[in-house]
């Protein structure tokens, strides 16, 4: 105690510089909220006054100098006046820890009380030097308590004793590293003050109050250092749910454009040839153009499909074509046969669209052309109406190409498809007619036609296989 009072000017000074600098602080610090720096920073600058008038009041007392004169009666007033605003800083920081942090629905009136209580002390320290309420001076300029001075105690203990009350009633809301400087900081001033009520001549409350608040700072720091860790860690958090929601958006966006994918492609290979295909995908401003040596083209049509759908409904006649041209798309499929297209009953396809002049196109499409008519027959042993069918088909070069860039189709010209179509229109029902070339083409089965000459229109007379 006595190491205190000897050198109490000196811990002053000392304080004085913390205070100065945590105030400096404070005030330039953007991570601090607003609505918690100004309770901490009005704390901190008072503290700051507070420790440089006490150290002006004892440095001065006893100076019978104009200076000295007015130096110990403002040093005097400011630490009165400093003491309470010191508390009314802490109220407000209360105020606010306990309206945002612990969810209070309505402000404790605990702080309520205290704050009136504050409020008269700033009132009655403000006009006590005008009444010599608190405080006189004798005519050697030192400073005398008057019969009053301990209810200006009352005024700073009697909030410190509300405020620790409203702490330790509210513990379990807060934080223990939260509670315990709030508890010094509003303990420590009440037992120095104790002491130094009757230990006359030390400055024990107002350096008990300069050190709780620098507590108060550094764990109010420390909060905030953590609440940003929190948030940081939610914010990390959100942003992995966010990225981990994001990929699975992505997976199922890619499996849905997959599939996507997976039948426009299927459907585009239903109307083009696959190299087609991928040549159009590749250049889709291209002209699609291409040359075969020794194709094979094959038309079939239903005999007196005209005459028979006179006398059918629309959905009977669609049903009966659907059923049978699916029945020979699944052959083209099997066969490797290209379909082409089919208009009404008609049904176009070809095979050996290579750049090879030899291949099997031929004998692949006599084969596709009997699994056809074999077909037929099964398809006529449980159908309503039976069907006949003429098969046409012939061998040579042709050209083959995409026609239009909207609703675009696959289709073959030359005088090959106009000799297979000829095969056709006058061959006979459930017969295969073929050219010389295309017989030429199968010598395997060649035996197997019946060899006759027939006039064909644009061409004359040539010599046609029946099989």
């Amino acid at each position: 105690m006595e190491f205190i009072r000897n050198h109490q000017l000196n811990i002053m000074l000392f304080l004085t510089g913390v205070c100065a600098i945590l105030s400096l602080l404070v005030a330039i610090s953007k991570s601090i909220p607003f609505r918690k720096k100004m309770p901490v920073l009005l704390i901190e600058v008072a503290t700051t006054a507070l420790l440089i008038a006490d150290r002006f009041a004892y440095l001065y007392r006893g100076n019978v100098s104009t200076v000295g004169y007015w130096a110990v009666r403002v040093s005097n007033f400011l630490v009165f006046l400093m003491s309470l605003i010191i508390i009314l800083g802490f109220n407000l920081y209360l105020f606010d820890l306990y309206m945002r942090e612990t969810k209070l629905k309505e402000t404790p009136k605990r702080l309520v009380v205290s704050l009136r209580i504050i409020i008269a002390g700033i009132a009655l320290v403000v006009i006590s030097p005008f009444i010599d309420f608190y405080y006189t001076f004798d005519e050697m300029n030192r400073y005398h308590r008057t019969a009053f001075m301990p209810l200006s105690y009352f005024f700073t203990l009697i909030p410190l004793v509300l405020q620790t009350s409203l702490i330790l009633s509210h513990a379990k809301k807060l934080q223990l590293n939260t509670v315990v400087p709030l508890v010094l900081f509003a303990t420590v001033p009440i037992i120095a003050s104790v002491i130094q009520f009757f230990a006359y001549g030390l400055s024990l409350t107002n350096i008990s109050t300069v050190g709780s608040s620098v507590i108060l700072y550094v764990f109010a720091l420390r909060n905030l250092n953590e609440s940003v860790a929190r948030a940081h860690r939610l914010e990390i958090q959100l942003l992995e749910k966010y990225k981990a929601d994001l990929e699975k958006t992505v997976e199922e966006r890619t499996h849905e454009l997959k599939i996507a994918n997976e039948k426009a492609e299927h459907l585009i290979l239903n109307i083009l040839p696959k190299e087609i295909a991928d040549e159009l995908a590749e250049h889709p401003d291209k002209t699609i153009a291409t040359e075969y040596p020794n194709a094979t083209v094959l038309f079939t049509d239903i005999v007196g499909f005209t005459k028979m759908s006179s006398t059918m409904s629309a959905r009977e006649t669609v049903n009966m074509l659907n059923h049978m041209i699916s029945i020979i798309d699944e052959r083209a499929k099997q066969a490797g046969i290209e379909k082409i297209k089919t208009i009404g009953d008609s049904y176009m396809a070809a095979s050996g669209l290579t750049a090879e002049s030899e291949n099997d196109g031929a004998e692949r499409m006599i084969e596709f052309a009997k699994n056809i008519l074999s077909d037929i027959e099964d398809y006529n042993k449980t159908a309503a109406r039976a069907l006949k069918v003429r098969i046409g088909i012939n061998s040579g070069n042709l050209v083959g190409g995409v026609i239009g860039k909207t609703k675009f189709i696959y289709d073959v010209w030359g005088d090959t498809v106009n000799v297979a179509s000829r095969m056709e229109s006058t061959g006979e029902p459930m017969k295969i007619h073929i050219t010389e070339k295309t017989l030429e083409q199968c010598r395997t089965n060649a035996p197997l036609f019946e060899k006759v000459e027939m006039e064909i229109k644009g061409k004359g007379k040539m010599n046609t296989y029946f099989l």
